[in-house]
């Protein structure tokens, strides 16, 4: 497993978890790796990044 496909498995589960429905989850998982790359530092650590930002995305895109 690559790390982009780490962390993109990891942001779809975890917004499963939360109760996001499976569109808005896939969507922002492939948006999350993007970001992933995109991003040359990072405050805390690359996932809790990555994390924070997806559960952002994915209130957005659930409106």
């Amino acid at each position: 497993m690559t790390p982009h496909e780490f962390i993109e498995k990891n942001v779809h589960d975890e917004l499963r978890k939360q109760g996001f429905k499976a569109g808005v989850c896939f969507s922002v998982s492939r948006d999350a790796v993007d970001y992933c790359r995109q991003r040359s530092i990072f405050s805390k650590s690359v996932v809790l990044d990555v994390l924070a930002w997806s559960k952002k995305r994915a209130k957005e895109l659930s409106r």
